[in-house]
C-alpha cells in the first residue's frame, strides 16, 4: 500500500514539537561538561532513533548559535525528518549510518570542517532497535571529533507501533536529557579496536535505556 504523503508534514510536526516542548519540565545532566564551556568544537551526537523527537528542538534551544547537521535517510520518511530539522536550523545528509553509506559521510565530514555539530540515530533508519551501526565511529574516527552520547528519558510517552516503538512525550510530563560524557575515537585502530569502540558506544546507550526502565 502506498503511504500518504502530507503537505508541509515537516512544518506541522516542527509546530507539535514546539508546542510539546513548551509544556515539558525538562531537566539537563551535563557529564559532558559543555554547556557552560564556549566556546567549543563541533560534536558528533548520537541518540537512539525512537528518542529523536526532542533532539532538533533541544540543539536549537541551548546551542541557538551552532549550525547543526543531521543524517536522514534518502527514503520519504528520511524527507520528513529533514524537513522538520530544517525548521530548527539544521542541514541534512541523506543516507545510511551504516559503513556502506560513503556518500553520506563524506558529506558528514565536509559538516565537521565547517564547524557543525552532527546528529545521527546510529540504529536507523531501520534496525534493528537498540543496536548500533559501525558508521558513527567511522564518522568519528575520519575527523577526529568526539561522539556524544545522549539519552532523552521520558517520564511519560505514547509508544507508536512502529520498528523502534517510537516514544512520543506526553504534554505536561517530565523529560531527563543527559549529556553522556564524551567518547574520543581514535584515528588509527585495528579491526578489533574499531570493535571495542563500537560496543563501547551501544553500551552507553543501551546504560541510558536500561537505567530509565528500572526507575
Amino acid at each position: 500500500m502506498a503511504k500518504i504523503r502530507i503537505q508541509n508534514a515537516g512544518k506541522i510536526v516542527a509546530w507539535l514539537i514546539r508546542g510539546i516542548a513548551a509544556t515539558l519540565k525538562v531537566e539537563f545532566v551535563d557529564r559532558a561538561g559543555i554547556l557552560h564551556t564556549q566556546p567549543r568544537g563541533p560534536l558528533i551526537w548520537a541518540f537512539w532513533h525512537n528518542r529523536m523527537f526532542l533532539a532538533p528542538w533541544m540543539h536549537h534551544h541551548i546551542f541557538p548559535h551552532i549550525q547543526g547537521c543531521i543524517l536522514s535517510s534518502a527514503s520519504g520518511d528520511g524527507q520528513v525528518i529533514a524537513d522538520i530539522c530544517a525548521e530548527f536550523g539544521f542541514v541534512a545528509a541523506r543516507g545510511s549510518s551504516s559503513r556502506k553509506g560513503i556518500g553520506a559521510l563524506v558529506a558528514l565530514a565536509e559538516a565537521v570542517k565547517e564547524g557543525l555539530d552532527i546528529g545521527i540515530t546510529p540504529d536507523g533508519p531501520r534496525g534493528p532497535c537498540y543496536q548500533l551501526n559501525p558508521g558513527i565511529i567511522k564518522l568519528a574516527q575520519l575527523t577526529g571529533v568526539s561522539i556524544l552520547p545522549m539519552h532523552f528519558q521520558f517520564e511519560r510517552t505514547l509508544k507508536m507501533p512502529t520498528w523502534d516503538r517510537f516514544e512520543l512525550p506526553l504534554p505536561f510530563s517530565r523529560v531527563r536529557i543527559i549529556l553522556d560524557h564524551l567518547q574520543p575515537i581514535p584515528r588509527r585502530m585495528t579491526e578489533d579496536e574499531f570493535e571495542v569502540q563500537r560496543s563501547a558506544l551501544e553500551k552507553t546507550l543501551q546504560d541510558g535505556v536500561s537505567h530509565e526502565r528500572h526507575e
